[in-house]
């Protein structure tokens, strides 16, 4: 029978794929699977700098979930977020399709200011045992548009952040980082965000990045 005719190999069909097709279609279940999961459920994701020394060090490795900000609750203060430059970084030359990772600091209707080497939230400085050194420039008091929120990297220093180009979008959010995977001796979930900032719960609200 001409090939295609009664279960016999198609034409277009390379011989070793067809001999092998049980596996090949378990590779290619196997694969979109794990698209659909990096692209709803999780993805892995590799530190390039020191903007978040001293919580992650260049070559770190974490787990970026995207369950809480879609079924959950919107990001509070507290939590590291992975995110998609908004527009006025592209209006920098950064690409929206590069990746980048704070800590949010400010949420919409929080008013920040960075004076004497601390960050006030509201008129309230915060205690930040987590950064790497107290800000050594100042911020005029923010205000964060509702829609956004306010990021930092833990070197304070160190971190091209809001401190310099504003507030950022919720829907440049890709996620939260959840746990850290690499090196072994790190291995660990990542601190809630009320463990970083405590009385953080009371901001806890439905999400606003459904879809």
């Amino acid at each position: 029978a001409p090939a295609g005719e009664g279960g016999d190999r198609p034409e277009w069909v390379p011989e070793h794929v067809w001999e092998n097709r049980e596996d090949f279609i378990t590779v290619a279940a196997a694969f979109g699977i794990s698209l659909v999961f990096r692209w709803t459920v999780a993805e892995p994701r590799f530190i390039p700098s020191l903007s978040m020394y001293p919580t992650f060090d260049v070559g770190d490795r974490l787990i970026c979930e995207k369950i809480t900000y879609r079924f959950t609750r919107d990001p509070i203060r507290g939590d590291i977020v992975i995110f998609h430059p908004g527009a006025a970084l592209a209006e920098k030359g950064y690409s929206t399709r590069e990746v980048f990772i704070k800590r949010v600091v400010g949420v919409g209707g929080d008013t920040l200011e960075v004076k004497g080497g601390k960050l006030y939230v509201n008129g309230e400085a915060q205690v930040e045992p987590f950064i790497n050194e107290p800000p050594a420039y100042d911020m005029k008091p923010v205000t964060i548009p509702q829609g956004h929120v306010f990021v930092m990297g833990d070197n304070r220093n160190n971190s091209y952040d809001s401190h310099i180009w504003g507030p950022l979008p919720l829907g440049n959010i890709v996620g939260r980082a959840a746990v850290e995977y690499w090196p072994p001796q790190k291995i660990a979930k990542l601190p809630n965000a009320w463990d970083v900032y405590p009385g953080v719960q009371a901001t806890i609200h439905a999400p606003s990045l459904k879809g």
